[in-house]
C-alpha cells in the first residue's frame, strides 16, 4: 500500500468530519489539510504521524484496519497534548465518495482497538517518564507465575537486592491450566514468596489494570519465567511488555532436547520463539548450549550470554541442608525419589508413562518397607491426567490416598526441591529436567524410565544420558536399585562427575555473572 496514491477523510471517533479529500505528498506535505497542526506527515516506525510546520506531532496513527477492501487508520493525539482525542483516517473509494458511516460501520472495530490505543498511550507516557528521569538505579521487575520455577531467578533477585544501584520489584500472577481453561494458582505463588520473606505485589485478576501498574512502575528490565505465551495472561505477553528490556533465564536447568515436536521444519522452541527474539538478554548455561542456541536463533545469538545457571547453583548449594519428608525411627532407610513427567498424552514431548507405572510403584512401595519413596511429580502431571481424562477428580484423590497411606511413602509438591534431592539416595524419573538436574548430585545413581516414544536428545542431552541407568519398566528399575543397594556398584558415577563439570562451568557464580552483565551493558 502506497499512501501517496490514496485519498483520505479524517474523522474524530464520534464521526465528526475534520478534513475531506486529503492526500499525502511525496515531499511530506498534506494536501487539503486545513488545520495548521496537520500540514505535514511522516512515517515513524510503523506509525503515520501528522505534524505542524515545525514537525511537532499532533496525531499518531498506530493501528490499521482493512474494511470493505479499503483501509482505515486509528490514532490519537500525540504525547504532550492536553486532549485525549482519537481519530480515524478513512481511505476514499475511487470515485472520491465517502464510503463508510463511521459511527455505525466501525463501532465494533473501535471497541476492539480501544484497548490497543490505551496500551499505546500508556507506553508513550512510560517512555516519556524514562527519558526525563535521572537514572540513578536500574529498576527490575520479576513477573512470577509459577513458584516451582522461582529457583531459576531467586538468586538473581537476591544479588540485585544487595546492590545499591538496583531497585527490585516482584509481582505475582496466575498461570494457565488447560484442564479448566482458566488462570489459577496465584495464591500458591503468593504463599511461597511469603514463606521466603520476598516482598511482592499481587496481580490476581484485573490484568489490564495490572499492566497499567507495571508501566507506572517504569521498569528498565522485566524478567518473565517462561517463553510460552499460553501460560501467561494476555496483557503480560511479549507484545505488551517490550517497552522494557526483556530478560530470560531458562526455567529448566539444562536444555537436553533437540526438538519439542515431530515437525521437520519447526522453529526452535528453546531459543527462537517470539519471546526469545524480543529479549534483550537470554542467559545460557554453558558454551555447548550457547553454540546450539546461536545456530538455532534467527537473531544469530546476539542477545545470548553464557553465565551458568542459577537453578543448578541453587541445587548445588542445597547439599548443605538436606531435608527428607518421611520421619522414621532407627536406622536410616534407603531414600528413593520417583519423579514422573507430565507429558502423558501423545504428540508433544511424550516422556510421561505414569498411567502405565503408578500401579507397579504402589506395589513396590508396599513390598519394600525398607525403602522410603517420595513421589515428586512434575507440577503439571496431575492437571494433565485430568485434561487427558486418564483420571477424574475422584480417581486422582483415590491414588493420592493410596500413596500417602503407607508409612514409607510421601508426596512432595510445589516450592523448593533442592533439599529433597540432596537428602535422597537415588532417583527414578521419566525426564526431562531432572535428567540433568539430579546429576548436580553426581554421587547418586539416576534411573531413566524410558517411554521409548519421546522426543530425541540434542548433543548435550546425549552426553547427559550417558550418566543414567535405563529401564523401560518398574521391575527393571527395581533390579537396578536392588543391585546398587546390595553391591554399592555405580560405574556411571565418573560420567556424572564429567557432566557436572560441563553443566556448571562456574559453580555458585551464575547469579552474580548475570547481574554483572546487566550492570555493565544496560544504558539508562
Amino acid at each position: 500500500m502506497k499512501l501517496t496514491e490514496k485519498t483520505f477523510d479524517l474523522f474524530q471517533e464520534d464521526g465528526t468530519l475534520l478534513e475531506k479529500n486529503i492526500r499525502f505528498q511525496e515531499n511530506g506535505q498534506v494536501l487539503g489539510a486545513q488545520h495548521f497542526d496537520r500540514q505535514y506527515w511522516s512515517i515513524l516506525g510503523s506509525q503515520i504521524v501528522l505534524t505542524n510546520e515545525h514537525k511537532t506531532p499532533s496525531i499518531i496513527f498506530a493501528c490499521c484496519l482493512e474494511h470493505s477492501d479499503l483501509f482505515a487508520f486509528f490514532g490519537q493525539a500525540a504525547q504532550g497534548r492536553n486532549d485525549k482525542a482519537r481519530f480515524i483516517l478513512f481511505e476514499q473509494n475511487a470515485g472520491g465518495e465517502k464510503n463508510l458511516a463511521p459511527a455505525q460501520d466501525i463501532t465494533p472495530a473501535l471497541f476492539m482497538l480501544e484497548r490497543k490505543l490505551d496500551h499505546m498511550r500508556d507506553t508513550m507516557n512510560l517512555v516519556s517518564q524514562r527519558t526525563s528521569r535521572s537514572a540513578s538505579k536500574i529498576k527490575v521487575l520479576f513477573l512470577i507465575h509459577n513458584m516451582s520455577l522461582w529457583d531459576s531467578l531467586r538468586d538473581v533477585y537476591a544479588v540485585m537486592r544487595e546492590r545499591d544501584n538496583f531497585e527490585v520489584v516482584v509481582a505475582t500472577s496466575p498461570r494457565f491450566f488447560p484442564a479448566t481453561q482458566d488462570y489459577q494458582a496465584e495464591d500458591e505463588v503468593h504463599q511461597g514468596l511469603e514463606q521466603q520473606g520476598v516482598p511482592h505485589i499481587r496481580f490476581k485478576d484485573d490484568f489490564e489494570a495490572a499492566l497499567q501498574v507495571i508501566k507506572a512502575i517504569v521498569p528498565d528490565i522485566i524478567f518473565r519465567q517462561m517463553p510460552w505465551e499460553v501460560n501467561t495472561p494476555e496483557p503480560f505477553q511479549t507484545q505488551h511488555l517490550n517497552f522494557a528490556k526483556l530478560c530470560y533465564v531458562p526455567y529448566y536447568g539444562l536444555n537436553i532436547l533437540e526438538k519439542l515436536t515431530t515437525e521437520e521444519d519447526e522453529q526452535d522452541f528453546s531459543a527462537d520463539q517470539y519471546f526469545h527474539r524480543m529479549c534483550w538478554r537470554m542467559y545460557c548455561e554453558n558454551e555447548p548450549l550457547y553454540q546450539r542456541m546461536k545456530e538455532k536463533s534467527l537473531r544469530g545469538g546476539d542477545n545470548i550470554v553464557v553465565s551458568g545457571h542459577p537453578k543448578l547453583d541453587h541445587l548445588w548449594e542445597a547439599r548443605k541442608h538436606p531435608e527428607w519428608p518421611i520421619k522414621s525411627d532407627g536406622e536410616k532407610k534407603f531414600r528413593l525419589i520417583w519423579a514422573p513427567h507430565h507429558t502423558v498424552g501423545n504428540g508433544w514431548l511424550d516422556f510421561g508413562i505414569f498411567p502405565q507405572t503408578f500401579g507397579a510403584m504402589l506395589q513396590w512401595a508396599e513390598e519394600a518397607p525398607d525403602i522410603e519413596f517420595v513421589l515428586r511429580p512434575h507440577p503439571l502431571l496431575f492437571n494433565s491426567l485430568l485434561f487427558y481424562k486418564i483420571f477424574n477428580e475422584q480417581q486422582l484423590e483415590q491414588f493420592k490416598n493410596l500413596w500417602n497411606r503407607l508409612p514409607n511413602t510421601a508426596l512432595s509438591e510445589g516450592g523448593d526441591y533442592g533439599s529433597l534431592l540432596a537428602a535422597s539416595d537415588a532417583m527414578i524419573t521419566e525426564g526431562v529436567s531432572f535428567l540433568a538436574e539430579y546429576q548436580v548430585f553426581d554421587d547418586k545413581p539416576l534411573i531413566f524410565l524410558d517411554s521409548q516414544r519421546h522426543r530425541g536428545f540434542n548433543a548435550v542431552g546425549e552426553k547427559i544420558m550417558r550418566g543414567t541407568y535405563n529401564a523401560t519398566t518398574i521391575p527393571a528399575a527395581r533390579e537396578i536399585v536392588d543391585h546398587y543397594r546390595q553391591q554399592g556398584d555405580d560405574p556411571l558415577a565418573a560420567i556424572r562427575k564429567e557432566n557436572f563439570e560441563m553443566m556448571m562451568p562456574w559453580p555458585g557464580k551464575a547469579a552474580e555473572r548475570i547481574v554483572d552483565d546487566i550492570q555493565a551493558h544496560i544504558a539508562l
